[in-house]
This record gives C-alpha cells, sequence and structure tokens, in this order.
C-alpha cells in the first residue's frame, strides 16, 4: 500500500494532482472529490490489470499518444473494477458523486449522463410518456426532443414562438400561447418540454409556465444544457429546480468545467415512477462508461460549488462587457434590452450576445473575421449576431476581445449600413403543417429527393442547423417554401447542417 501511495506522488508530483490527493488524505472536505479520490486509490495500488480498455492503463497505448496526453489520464481510465462502482447501479463513489451533486444543484436524485444532455432529454420523454401520450413542445426546442418523441412515440403539440423583428434573436415560449394549449390537445397533454433557457441565453416566465402546467397535471421537462451555472444566484435566472420542474437536463461540459458529453440529469422527486427513469438510462446509456467523464463530472461539480462567487462576478463583468462593446460603432450588445424579444423574462449574463447589423455584415461573416484575423472563436453566429460564452477563466481576455472588436469594426467599410441582403429572419411562425408524428415519419417506406425538388413533400428526417441544433424541418412535417428559403439563405451566408453538402432530403414515400 505504501509502495503505491509513494508510485503515484512520484507520477505525479510536478503536477497540481499531487497536493490535491495528500490534501484529501488529511480532509476530504478539502481535497479531491468522491469519485475521484477513488480513482486516485484505486490508481495508487499499482495492479497489474489483465481487463479492459484495451490501453492497459498506459502499458499497450501509443507511445506519441500517452506521450502526448499524460500517463494519469491512461491510468485512470478504468472501467467497472472492484471499489469503482457502476453507472448502471450505483452503490458507491458514483452513488457519493451523484448525491453531492443533488445537494448543489437541488434536486432529490441526481444521475451522471455521458452521452450529453441529450441522454438527459432522451430519457426524461422514455419514462415520462408513451406512443398515446401528448406532448406539448416549443418549436424550437432542441433536435434531442424530437428524437425523444421519435424513441417514445409520443406524438408533439408545437406552440409557437415568435424572433425579435430587428435583432434577429429567437423568442422563447410566451406564457400567453401555453395556457390554450394546455386544454387544447385530445387526449389530454401528459408533458411539458420548456427550454431554459435557449441557447443565446434567454429564458422565459419558466414559474408561471410551471405552475400552470402542474395544474393541469402535466409533468414538466425542462432542457437545462445551457443553465447548469444559474444556481449561482441572482441575477441568473431561476433554475428549473427551483421553479418547480419534474425532471431537469444539463450540460455541464457546456458551462462548467466537465469534459465534452458530460452532462446531469435531475429529478425532484415528484415524478410517478423513478424507476422507469433509470430503466431508460439503461437503454440510453454506455454499459462502459468513460470514468474520465464521469469524474470530470465529479470536479465540475465541486468547483462550481467553490467559485460561486466567482460566477457572481461573471455576471456583473458580462452586463458592463456589453455597455463596452456597444459604445463600439456598428455594435450592439442587447443586456436589459432583450426582454423586448418575444416571451423572454430573464436572460443569461454570461452569454453575450452581439448584434453586428450595424456593420453591414452577417454574424457568420464576423465569426469568419475573428477567427482569421484576431484567433478568436465564438461559440454562434447567424445572420444578425456573433455569441460569446463568459466564465471565470476569461476575466483577464477582455482586452483582447474589445480590441479584436474594434478591430473588426474598422475594418469593415461599410460600417453603418443595414444588413446584408439575403438574410431573413428565421421563420419561426407560423408553424409547418404537421401530417404525421415523428415517429411515425421515421419509420414509414422513405425515399431520397434533391432537397430544392422538396416542396409538399413530407419530412421524414431532422433537417436542424448547428449550432444552434434547432429543427426547420422535422419529421412528419410538410416541407413548405418557408423553410426551404431558410435553408438556403443559411447556407449562402455560411451556415451549414448535418447532411447539407448532400443537398438531399429524405421525405415519407407516397407525400
Amino acid at each position: 500500500m505504501d509502495r503505491g501511495w509513494k508510485a503515484l506522488e512520484k507520477r505525479t508530483e510536478s503536477a497540481a494532482g499531487t497536493a490535491g490527493f495528500r490534501q484529501f488524505e488529511k480532509d476530504p472536505a478539502e481535497g479531491w472529490p468522491p469519485l475521484v479520490a477513488g480513482l486516485l486509490a484505486h490508481a495508487a495500488q499499482n495492479y497489474l490489470g489483465f481487463h479492459v480498455p484495451g490501453h492497459k492503463q498506459g502499458r499497450g497505448a501509443w507511445p506519441a499518444w500517452r506521450d502526448l496526453l499524460g500517463e494519469e489520464v491512461f491510468r485512470l481510465d478504468l472501467t467497472e473494477l472492484p471499489g469503482l462502482d457502476n453507472l448502471q447501479a450505483p452503490e458507491g463513489i458514483i452513488r457519493s458523486a451523484a448525491a453531492a451533486a443533488a445537494a448543489v444543484f437541488g434536486s432529490q436524485e441526481t444521475f451522471f449522463l455521458v452521452n450529453g444532455t441529450t441522454a438527459g432529454i432522451l430519457a426524461m420523454l422514455l419514462a415520462t410518456c408513451g406512443p398515446r401520450d401528448q406532448v406539448l413542445v416549443p418549436r424550437v426546442c432542441h433536435q434531442a426532443v424530437i428524437h425523444g418523441l421519435i424513441l417514445s412515440g409520443a406524438s408533439p403539440f408545437y406552440l409557437p414562438v415568435h424572433a425579435h423583428p430587428t435583432w434577429g434573436l429567437p423568442g422563447v415560449l410566451k406564457t400567453e400561447d401555453l395556457l390554450p394549449a394546455l386544454s387544447s390537445p385530445a387526449p389530454p397533454a401528459r408533458a411539458l418540454v420548456l427550454i431554459h433557457p435557449n441557447y443565446y441565453g434567454l429564458a422565459g416566465a419558466l414559474e408561471a409556465q410551471i405552475q400552470s402546467a402542474r395544474a393541469k397535471g402535466l409533468v414538466t421537462l425542462v432542457d437545462e444544457a445551457h443553465g447548469a451555472h444559474f444556481c449561482a444566484g441572482a441575477p441568473y435566472p431561476v433554475p428549473a429546480l427551483r421553479a418547480g420542474a419534474d425532471l431537469v437536463a444539463q450540460g455541464a461540459h457546456k458551462v462548467l468545467g466537465a469534459f465534452t458529453q458530460a452532462a446531469f440529469l435531475h429529478h425532484r422527486g415528484t415524478i410517478p415512477d423513478p424507476g422507469k427513469l433509470r430503466q431508460a438510462l439503461r437503454l440510453l446509456q454506455s454499459s462502459s462508461p468513460s470514468y474520465l467523464l464521469l469524474a470530470s463530472l465529479d470536479v465540475a461539480r465541486c468547483q462550481f460549488f467553490r467559485e460561486k462567487k466567482e460566477w457572481e462576478e461573471v455576471a456583473s463583468w458580462g452586463l458592463e462587457l456589453r455597455r463596452k462593446i456597444s459604445r463600439i460603432p456598428g455594435f450592439f450588445a442587447p443586456g436589459e434590452e432583450v426582454k423586448e424579444v418575444p416571451g423572454v423574462a430573464a436572460f443569461d449574463p454570461a452569454r453575450l450576445i452581439v448584434n453586428v447589423k450595424g456593420l453591414g455584415i452577417t454574424g457568420f461573416a464576423a465569426a469568419a473575421w475573428l477567427r482569421r484575423e484576431r484567433r478568436i472563436l465564438v461559440e454562434l453566429a447567424d445572420f444578425q449576431n456573433i455569441v460569446f460564452v463568459l466564465g471565470p477563466a476569461d476575466f483577464k481576455f477582455e482586452g483582447d476581445l474589445l480590441e479584436g472588436l474594434t478591430a473588426l469594426a474598422a475594418a469593415c467599410s461599410c460600417g453603418g449600413k443595414t444588413q446584408a441582403a439575403g438574410c431573413p429572419e428565421p421563420p419561426l411562425s407560423p408553424l409547418p403543417r404537421q401530417f404525421m408524428t415523428p415517429r411515425a415519419a421515421f419509420f414509414a417506406p422513405q425515399r431520397e429527393l434533391p432537397l430544392a425538388a422538396a416542396q409538399g413533400k413530407i419530412a421524414a428526417e431532422v433537417v436542424a442547423p448547428y449550432p444552434p441544433g434547432v429543427p426547420i424541418l422535422c419529421p412528419g412535417e410538410e416541407i413548405n417554401a418557408e423553410a426551404l428559403a431558410y435553408l438556403a439563405a443559411w447556407s449562402e451566408a455560411g451556415g451549414v447542417w448535418p447532411g447539407r453538402e448532400k443537398g438531399t432530403i429524405k421525405i415519407v414515400a407516397g407525400s
């Protein structure tokens, strides 16, 4: 045992991990969180493992790859071994880590996800809805919601969401559009899906909408992929769990420090059968999850808990940064003004929207210039806007960001002109006509057509520009002229979507 501890310390003496590990030995509350501590304890035993994964904790890895990543990555990329628990039925370190996350985020139970927020969204729908159930869905949901409808067989009752006519920003669900729908479907709706916030950090009247849905007996499922940091407190929007949501999926990798694909799924203890949620996750998640992803969730929770003060400072900084950017000719970085966007009641100050319409260029062109000339990458670009994700690690780069935007403004000889021609507003209403459920269209006989020749046909697949991953066409919907015009303009402006290069779309045969 002593030999193992010393070997571990020697291997990591130049890394911050050694100090953290020794600190954990002295005081668990101040050291590594439980899942990471368990992995380190296992690695310290220096077992000779004849088990998966095939890189054999590094001894079988390609040397150049091992040198690039470092030995500890391979030593901690473990599997379900004695003492390391099992994601499918956690009883040890994974259970302890999940319980710690539940305490921080305010859930009765939290599940660790290694297949992204998508796995959480799919599980929520599978656990609460069946083939004969209606689900109220804002039409600007993420494509994962549509995929969840395909898997569960539930029928969507799409709710309209409108865009701001000047800034090209998609809004969120308005309560006045929800209330009639709560009594409209026949049979009555089983669940309501809400997005909190959308990709632009915009949030609606979540608490009122959840209360209205609960009064009608609906289960509320919230896609909070971009809002895991909201429990840092005001001025961030209210967290979905605190607002009363039954199930919430969060992308811990999107804003917090977890590795890509790592996410949380929370339930508040108000769903009829939590066991069905566990069954759904067994269907959707790998039986050989990456312990590096799991450990990153444990660390992300721990780091966020310790950095709540920094997240408060990010909020203040984000609001001040908006004012500074809006002083640069050609730019507008809305703060409280975003509440003019349809349905918006709150916004994430750490999600920085910069409208470039005044420069006479598209958001795509602005993003390309910043990447090419200043090595600055944005999170999202659209016809009029670029979006930056802010966090505690970004404070020291304010000067680089402001300098880059100032240089972009100077480089635009057409500054002050209106938006470039050929860039329409997002066609978010009226809703496309729905002829089949997503599941029925997915399993129907299909054929492939050139996109330009598909008008009037019924889509058999999702077409969703990414980011933000919001479908322009859903399976079972009529392919209308407005959707085709939008996709053509998006492509011409520099946007992409999965399958764009093929120039085709799958349609329901005979439509």
